[in-house]
């Protein structure tokens, strides 16, 4: 293969893999099991608060 379709090549997986380290790295902060550490704390205090006297 001539070396500028490599670099084609080469330039397209590049950007591939940092979409994906993107995309990892938001479903990492924002994602499903973040949400679900959120609600189970919101529950565990509005539950503490309901067997306060």
């Amino acid at each position: 293969m001539i070396a500028e379709n490599l670099i084609i090549y080469a330039v397209c997986v590049f950007i591939l893999m940092i979409i994906g380290l993107v995309l990892t790295f938001l479903e990492f902060r924002y994602g499903e099991p973040k949400q679900q550490q959120k609600q189970n704390s919101t529950e565990s205090s509005h539950n503490g608060d309901e067997l306060t006297p």
